[in-house]
């Protein structure tokens, strides 16, 4: 049978066509629609997951544990902003704060920790820490105690604990502290390095770099450690084993101004003048007001008897350490006291108004306190003030109000605490002037004051000496001997000047 070629075409089918064109007709409007967005919001981004304060937890957990501090702080910031209340939080990025060298920050945010979450064992924990760091010892105590009476188990509190004991010159509780900080938890590595420092404080070297090394088999990349082991590698008069640790440090945080600070001493002290000069130059760009680093490089000068070079490092030395002790100032607070010539020590018992003070600026360069009454019962109840001190000049203004005039023979005094004189008393106003319309208004300068060390006076005070500049070496020798009245570098430059000027009848 023949089969045709072609095929029998089809009925069409109406019901199919009508389907057909409004799938057609919906494809359409969905197309321009997208297209009228599109020119609508050219650049708008693409939805992207909002990340939560657990996930920057975690990467600066990640970021701790290689040894990246900085880059762990940044992502717990964003973590505290996702969560503030979280006293954890707090607590871990003030920890690495002090670790990474910026104590006095360390304070401020310790600070706001305990006020997010004043029930937070390791908020109070981490602020002791700070404080401590900063030499607030009576403070540091207290917060220690508040974290350990919240949590008993807590061993970083013991630890922290420990190291403050040590550093307010009491051994046993300290010895016992950081062994009750080890029993709870055997693997912390601030437990460890809390035994080591109770150790290095009490001359056994040996052994506190041993426990620094234990420490450092828990976490090998933190650079503070190898700055502990290093230190007593150095008291050991082990150079070269206290640079290897150094340089490993500079190594994990290059950008530690205390680190490469103490590698450039450490050249120094086996003659190599070129590295040390490189590294305290380095140090200098690291932190431009480290006060150690201009010392340490005025000294390479000084040896090398480039006089001209070691001035401006000496004086640079000594005005950054100023800065570092007005920083440090914690409180300032008003006293009624007898009238006389000088004061030396604070009649506590006579204290009217009184404030903590605290930065204005995060550069920590304004500091304020607003001052209350100690007692609102008093005649002083209604009387209110303000300090304002900048910790770069020194300049300090002191406005009280509402002061009633002092009882006959009284005078007012203000103080600064936890900022010291060169002979080592709290540094005071001197007597305030007598209310005007129950007013009181006086600016001064908070310097000098204790800070730098001993050798950068006399030192600068025996280059302008070598310099034939006397005139400028005399305040530096007198300088000094505030600090130490015996020191006989002050009292030898004293005479030399005296011999060069023809002068042997002066006295400091």
């Amino acid at each position: 049978m023949y089969l045709s070629s072609r095929r029998r075409r089809r009925r069409s089918n109406p019901w199919r066509v009508l389907f057909l064109l409004l799938l057609i007709g919906a494809a359409l409007y969905a197309y321009t629609r997208v297209q009228h967005q599109e020119v609508e919001n050219p650049f708008e981004p693409t939805p992207t997951p909002t990340r939560s304060a657990q996930s920057y937890q975690s990467e600066a957990d990640g970021l701790y544990w290689e040894g990246d501090l900085r880059g762990a702080i940044a992502a717990y910031e964003q973590a505290i902003r996702l969560a503030p209340s979280d006293g954890a939080l707090h607590a871990a990025l003030v920890r690495l704060l002090v670790l990474d060298g910026r104590p006095l920050e360390a304070v401020r945010r310790g600070e706001q920790a305990v006020a997010a979450d004043p029930n937070s064992a390791p908020a109070w924990a981490s602020l002791c820490m700070a404080y401590d760091w900063v030499g607030w010892i009576e403070d540091a105590l207290e917060a220690c105690d508040r974290a350990i009476v919240l949590n008993p188990a807590y061993a970083e509190a013991y630890a922290y604990q420990a190291e403050t004991y040590m550093d307010n010159g009491q051994w046993n509780p300290a010895l016992e502290s950081a062994q009750t900080a080890q029993k709870l938890d055997p693997r912390s590595a601030d437990a460890l390095r809390a035994y080591g420092y109770v150790l290095e404080m009490m001359g056994n070297y040996s052994g506190a770099i041993e426990w620094y090394q234990k420490a450092l088999e828990i976490h090998p990349k933190l650079a503070y450690l190898y700055l502990d082991i290093g230190r007593n590698r150095q008291a050991l008069v082990d150079t070269p084993g206290a640079i290897a640790a150094f340089r490993k440090a500079v190594e994990l945080a290059p950008h530690r101004a205390d680190a490469l600070s103490q590698l450039g001493w450490a050249y120094f002290a086996v003659e190599e003048y070129a590295e040390a000069r490189r590294y305290l130059e380095q140090a200098i760009r690291a932190d431009p007001e480290y006060a150690p680093a201009y010392g340490r490089l005025a000294t390479v000068y000084w040896t090398m008897r480039n006089y001209e070079s070691a001035i401006p490092n000496f004086e640079k030395a000594i005005e950054m350490a100023y800065r570092a002790s007005r920083r440090a100032t914690r409180a300032f607070y008003v006293t009624v006291e007898p009238i006389q010539a000088e004061y030396v020590y604070p009649t506590l018992s006579r204290k009217v108004l009184e404030g903590r003070v605290r930065p204005a600026d995060t550069a920590m360069v304004h500091l304020t306190a607003v001052l209350t009454p100690t007692e609102p019962s008093s005649a002083w109840a209604e009387a209110r003030g303000q300090l304002t001190l900048n910790a770069a000049t020194g300049e300090a203004t002191v406005s009280l109000e509402n002061m009633p005039d002092p009882p006959i023979g009284h005078t007012y005094v203000g103080w600064f605490s936890g900022l010291r004189t060169l002979r080592n008393y709290t540094f005071n106003t001197g007597s305030l002037p007598l209310p005007s319309d129950r007013r009181i208004t006086v600016t001064l300068k908070a310097e000098p004051v204790r800070g730098p060390r001993i050798e950068y006076y006399y030192m600068l005070g025996l280059c302008y000496f070598y310099m034939a500049q006397c005139e400028k070496s005399y305040p530096l020798f007198e300088a000094a001997l505030q600090i130490d009245p015996k020191d006989e570098n002050a009292l030898k430059g004293i005479r030399l000047c005296q011999e060069a000027e023809g002068t042997p009848t002066r006295t400091p």
